[in-house]
């Protein structure tokens, strides 16, 4: 039998199809939650969290424009502002652990999709003052699972700690890197299959600037460590 799975994640013994209801009779694929569907029923659309192919019928709901989300994302969906709320003393307590910590605090507030700038490819957005080294807020995507939104807050508290800091990164590939870097470390202190299955997809990323500069960060981590690399890119805006 031939498994697709998300590399690095160790395989679930076959179950039934989620979609089908039957054991796999051939191959088979797994979502991000270990969800099992056979790789013979065709996929149309997926889900924009979990990658899960979507059957035919009811029970899927629209996600961040033109996407779509299944059940168990759908289930577990941080949709309102006041379950942020309860998400976010979370995240930061553990960036702080980790030592990315804001010297001012910064509100986080959900937006729909399309209120993101057109070509943004993350769930979410810092918005710089013009003055330097003020942050007016983070937006995130409403609608993301609690395990998403804790990432992508992270990610983007990575982004409002750099300008708080004045670093004078240039280029995206590295700003963005070193923000995956967060959301990664974030994700690693999470308990579950779908945290690792996310950090999974982060290091096996093709896209050029977020892919890219998340292995270049994380291999200078490997190397000199987060605090070097933190220390040098807030001083220079290169990588030890």
């Amino acid at each position: 039998m031939t498994e697709q799975a998300h590399p690095g994640l160790e395989p679930m013994k076959p179950e039934t199809c989620v979609w089908c209801g039957r054991p796999p009779v051939a191959s088979y694929e797994i979502s991000m939650h270990g969800e099992l569907t056979c790789a013979g029923h065709g996929v149309a659309e997926r889900c924009g969290l979990c990658t899960r192919p979507k059957p035919p019928g009811p029970g899927w709901s629209r996600f961040s424009g033109s996407g779509v989300r299944c059940p168990t994302c759908a289930a577990d969906a941080v949709d309102t502002q006041e379950r942020a709320r309860r998400y976010i003393p979370r995240v930061r307590e553990q960036l702080t652990a980790l030592g990315i910590e804001l010297d001012q605090r910064v509100r986080v507030r959900l937006v729909e999709a399309i209120h993101l700038p057109d070509g943004t490819a993350a769930t979410g957005l810092t918005q710089e003052c013009e003055q330097s080294r003020t942050v007016a807020g983070i937006e995130v995507v409403r609608g993301l699972t609690s395990v998403h939104f804790g990432a992508t807050v992270a990610h983007e508290i990575g982004h409002a700690w750099l300008i708080q800091r004045g670093a004078p990164i240039t280029g995206p590939v590295l700003l963005e890197g070193v923000c995956e870097v967060f959301a990664s470390a974030w994700l690693k202190r999470q308990p579950g299959r779908l945290p690792a299955a996310l950090r999974e997809a982060m290091a096996a990323n093709p896209d050029n600037v977020y892919g890219t500069g998340y292995r270049l960060v994380r291999a200078a981590v490997e190397r000199s460590g987060i605090r070097a690399v933190l220390q040098e890119l807030c001083r220079s805006g290169r990588l030890p």
